[in-house]
């Protein structure tokens, strides 16, 4: 989408994936594109200009809400875990995407136990803005590590949910580094 190289400066390149994305849509036939990425699903939503709601974009949380809604997707197996669920920046805060990924994660009959810092005010990870290829510097805590411990601090959570890809690796990598991986573990919502 060019999210990452925007965020960097690249305003150029921006505008070249954006012209590139923007010919491919109109050669393709759909309805609908669904992506995993709150990045791509901002930037494709709100940052294509030509776009302006004329290409329809659904995070993929967002689709498994409609579909569980629908009746169309069903759970053979109930989960019975005890979860909690970091919103992405991205599609909580700045697209307000706050109740599809908590009722997607009741149909599976797990347990939400919501962290202090979650929907419009979500602890941000840092990975969005291009951060993700920075260098964090002289941090004592690294701010993947601090949400993690957030997250164990809930009684009896056992899984940490994500619905961004850049969230599996950081929060996954977090927990080895906390030394916590017989606490908890991270899990994709589409897991």
């Amino acid at each position: 989408s060019g999210n990452d190289v925007r965020r960097v400066g690249e305003e150029g390149l921006f505008e070249m994936l954006v012209e590139k994305n923007i010919e491919a849509f109109r050669k393709s036939q759909f309805e609908t594109i669904v992506t995993t990425d709150p990045h791509t699903y901002n930037t494709i939503k709100n940052e294509y200009s030509s776009g302006n709601g004329r290409y329809p974009v659904l995070h993929y949380t967002e689709l498994l809400d409609k579909l569980t809604t629908s009746g169309d997707l069903k759970f053979a197996k109930k989960l019975d875990y005890k979860v909690t669920y970091h919103d992405p920046c991205y599609l909580g805060r700045y697209n307000g995407v706050l109740n599809a990924p908590r009722r997607v994660i009741s149909a599976t009959g797990c347990e939400l136990v919501e962290m202090p810092r979650h929907g419009e005010r979500t602890f941000c990870c840092g990975a969005g803005g291009g951060r993700i290829w920075m260098d964090e510097g002289e941090l004592e805590v690294r701010p993947s590590e601090d949400r993690i411990r957030e997250a164990v601090a809930l009684d009896g959570v056992t899984i940490f949910v994500v619905a961004c890809p850049k969230d599996v690796t950081r929060y996954q990598d977090a927990v080895k580094t906390a030394g916590l991986e017989d606490k908890i573990s991270v899990k994709d919502r589409s897991e």
